[in-house]
């Protein structure tokens, strides 16, 4: 009985394509415990790893817990992003000059990103069944942590969510691979 041929067989008759930070792979999902999250496990042949993204029946998910390897597969918890951020990256350009010969500047978008992301009221947790609630005006974000995100989302970076303004306030640096932002309410 060879373990990696039957893991094989099983990807071939019931695996499924998904996009993994926009790379194609082949994999096995299988739904994970029910509760307020929608989370699924995936198994694979292929590299993954927490933070990355996973794109599923036209679903984002972000795997969230670290990855287990076998001899044969590797296997991690991914839970379904409930919100996209959108940063815009700006650039000074001249625009026209004043009457003095005097350049004059205006802050143009040159391009957008969109963030998926996992927006809640409670402290990050994937294995605590009594979570932490936060301050009211306070928010939970957790995303991939890549260099844009790491550039971007910095403490008193201000961001639009829920039609409000929010503030950065913490970002939390100790799971490799994803970034948990406190944010706060900016009035």
């Amino acid at each position: 009985m060879n373990t990696m041929n039957d893991f094989q067989f099983l990807l071939d008759m019931t695996g499924e394509t998904v996009l993994v930070d926009n790379v194609s792979r082949k994999c096995i999902l299988q739904n994970a415990k029910i509760g307020d999250y929608e989370e699924k496990y995936i198994y694979t042949l292929s590299s993954i790893q927490r933070g990355n993204i996973v794109r599923h029946n036209e679903k984002n998910y972000l795997v969230v817990s670290d990855v287990t390897e076998n001899s044969v597969y590797r296997k991690a918890l991914m839970r379904k992003t409930n919100e996209t951020i959108r940063i815009e990256q700006t650039e000074q350009r001249i625009v026209s000059y004043n009457d003095f010969g005097e350049p004059i500047y205006e802050n143009v978008v040159v391009s957008v990103a969109d963030v998926p992301c996992i927006v809640d009221k409670y402290t990050f947790r994937i294995d605590d069944f009594a979570p932490i609630r936060v301050a009211e005006n306070q928010i939970i974000v957790t995303m991939k942590d890549d260099v844009l995100n790491r550039e971007k989302f910095v403490v008193n970076f201000e961001f639009v969510l829920y039609e409000q303004n929010w503030k950065v306030i913490d970002v939390d640096m100790t799971k490799k691979g994803i970034l948990i932002l406190t944010g706060e309410l900016n009035l």
